[in-house]
């Protein structure tokens, strides 16, 4: 069964992806619990997505 060599940086990407969107949830939801946010984040979670399956497939 071939591994995949990359799993390591995927997970530690999934983590820091977690982390952020936690940060980024309770530094900007508000009391009526209304999800506002920006395009910085939105940008920087894609790229680490992007990031995520890039590794996956090229692994």
């Amino acid at each position: 069964m071939k591994r995949n060599k990359n799993v390591q940086l995927t997970i530690f990407l999934l983590c820091i992806l977690l982390i952020i969107l936690i940060v980024h949830a309770i530094l900007h939801i508000k009391i009526y619990f209304v999800y506002s946010t920006s395009l910085g984040p939105i940008f920087l979670i894609g790229l680490i997505i992007f990031l995520i399956a890039l590794l996956y497939y090229k692994g």
